[in-house]
């Protein structure tokens, strides 16, 4: 259960974290921890240095700036009573290119940083003898003005379960608004890796609820076998912002009445639709406000450990970040679980960025499908997802957009997808010529001059507007750093447009970069906090500006709230909230935007 409590303006979070996702019925052997690095293979290996998995190389030292290869070598050994199982070595994210090799021979090859990926070694390792692992990671492919941190970002195992199994359990959920009801469907993805053909059964259980699913399943030989069920949750608690209420789906894999593999998912009941100038969530208009972050900290590089993603939503969550696009890659797992359990809307997108990237240019390329594919296979689940960007500041995109638009929508269906203009704004451009024409949701980066949203409104008159960064300038890494002019380009953009249905401050955080005009501190000093997280003067001024209501005040000891215009951004309703002070709290009735002071 969240606790939301207004404290002067304050945003508290309390909530109790479940994993995410869980397998049984198999067996995981890690292979975090120690591992031999070298930038240079032709060193003798007693000269190789040691660096901890996950991690980035350039988060130390001795390799800060290294662009290149990273080997990786390490011993390993899987336990004897692994002896006939079906064995998988599955990496979580290498950045960004990666080969992998077994006792000097190559099992597999992987480009994009950010996805996980797996190789079958099943014939190639005997339980109980050691075996060379080796990795080799390149981090010249860059995008942005992130910094491309190198190396084995995430997790590392190995996995061992029977011929047949669950890859993944997609969950989808329809309320229905007047009834209370909610449709939940499921779509299943079976693999069979044996030789035979096998009749199975699904048995789904939707925890502490009365639901569930059922299926019968004939698996033919060495395929993958995609099945839909479904079931309906009578009484359906709804996930929001404000009150992000998850359930647990657990399907067992049947084989002969035995379980032979089991998978458990969260997921959230909710419904957002995009109208004409507007978002509903649940059917309520909001309009809403949130940060871009960049996946950095110079303690961790891109490792991006739960601790900290926890604490980074915990603080853009009391800055009254609601709805967000976040960051121009797939994000980590740990972030998604936390944005879920806190209660945020993002829109997730894949690391195609700005004009002349190559990847968008060439058709014949399809590494964007295949980040985009990887990217809803692992992270459909999640209900703070309300949308795919197929990229970010691109230039003489139609033909690509289009095409991956298609592409992306035909894998999934039931969530918006779109992309971030570079040329919306623009002067001289044919609106019919430019992909914003064919999305349904207009999502533009404007810096210093909110007239940008008078153009777009005017090419497209109708179609929503999400600003996907906001900002002026690189406002300094002092902990008394402000943005100057902040308020009144934010009116500017937002008042008199209820066209805006949300805006994303770019920065959270300062992040490392040698992009052009990075300070001489090597940090991109954009954010709200620093790289350790301490929050700069301009953390409170922006929690302002996001405030969820108009003003809040104490005077003679009465408080006094006036709610939002349903014209201001941010605009929705208070729900369930509790005023608090030094000694007391009171509930806070339902306060709607327009409502009169309480």
């Amino acid at each position: 259960m969240m606790i939301r409590s207004l404290l002067v303006g304050c945003l508290v979070l309390v909530g109790v974290f479940l994993p995410a996702t869980e397998f049984l019925h198999e067996q995981r052997l890690s292979l975090d921890g120690p591992w031999r690095f070298t930038t240079d293979p032709t060193q003798p290996e007693d000269r190789w240095d040691t660096l901890t998995v996950p991690g980035n190389w350039d988060a130390q030292p001795a390799y800060a700036n290294h662009r290149g290869e990273g080997h990786y070598q390490r011993s390993i050994s899987v336990p004897t009573d692994w002896a006939g199982r079906r064995i998988r070595l599955r990496f979580e994210a290498v950045y960004h290119d990666a080969v992998v090799r077994l006792d000097g021979v190559e099992i597999g090859r992987h480009s994009g940083g950010y996805t996980p990926f797996e190789c079958d070694v099943t014939a190639r390792l005997v339980p109980g003898r050691p075996s060379q692992l080796s990795v080799v990671a390149d981090n010249r492919y860059r995008r942005g003005a992130w910094w491309p941190w190198g190396g084995i970002s995430r997790s590392v195992h190995l996995i061992a379960t029977g011929d047949v199994r669950i890859v993944w359990q997609h969950i989808r959920t329809e309320p229905d608004l007047k009834t209370g009801s909610a449709r939940v469907v499921v779509r299943y993805r079976l693999a069979n890796d044996g030789p035979a053909a096998r009749s199975v059964r699904l048995q789904g259980t939707v925890e502490g609820d009365s639901a569930s699913v059922a299926a019968e399943v004939l698996m033919q030989p060495r395929s993958t076998t995609e099945v839909d069920a479904e079931t309906r949750v009578d009484h359906a608690l709804l996930w929001d912002f404000d009150h992000p209420h998850l359930y647990r789906l657990s399907t067992v894999l049947l084989e002969g009445g035995a379980a032979v593999h089991q998978v458990v998912d969260r997921f959230g009941i909710r419904r957002v639709e995009l109208v004409p100038d507007g978002l509903l969530l649940n059917g309520e208009r909001v309009r809403l406000c949130g940060f871009n972050r960049v996946a950095d900290s110079r303690a961790t590089g891109a490792t991006e450990p739960e601790a900290m993603v926890r604490r980074d939503v915990a603080l853009m969550k009391r800055a009254n970040g609601n709805l967000t696009r976040l960051m121009h890659h797939a994000q980590a797992p740990a972030l998604l679980d936390a944005l879920d359990d806190q209660g945020m809307l993002i829109w997730c997108e894949i690391p195609i960025w700005g004009r002349g990237d190559p990847l968008m240019s060439d058709p014949a390329d399809r590494r964007p499908e295949a980040w985009m594919q990887a990217m809803i296979d692992r992270d459909y689940n999640h209900p703070c997802i309300i949308g795919w960007s197929v990229g970010n500041e691109m230039e003489g995109h139609f033909a690509y957009t289009q095409r991956m638009q298609t592409f992306t929508q035909a894998l999934d269906p039931h969530r918006i997808v779109t992309h971030v203009s570079y040329t919306g704004q623009r002067r001289g451009i044919d609106p019919a010529q430019d992909p914003i024409s064919i999305s349904p949701v207009a999502m533009i980066n404007t810096y210093v001059n909110g007239k940008a949203v008078d153009v777009v409104h005017q090419r497209w008159p109708g179609k929503p507007i999400f600003f996907s960064e906001f900002g002026m300038r690189q406002f300094g890494n002092g902990l008394e750093a402000r943005i100057d002019g902040l308020e009144a380009m934010f009116a500017a953009a937002t008042q008199g447009h209820p066209e805006v249905i949300g805006v994303s401050l770019w920065t959270f955080n300062d992040y490392r970069s040698d992009y052009p005009k990075t300070p001489p501190s090597g940090d991109r000093a954009w954010g709200i906090v620093d790289d350790q997280r301490r929050p700069k003067q301009a953390y409170d001024q922006v929690r302002t500006l996001f405030s969820p209501v108009h003003r809040l005040t104490v005077a003679a000891g009465v408080v006094r709230i006036e709610p939002r215009a349903p014209t201001e951004v941010p605009s929705f309703t208070l729900r369930g909230y509790r005023l608090t002070w030094e000694g007391g709290e009171v509930a806070v009735p339902d306060l709607r935007p327009g409502d009169p002071p309480w």
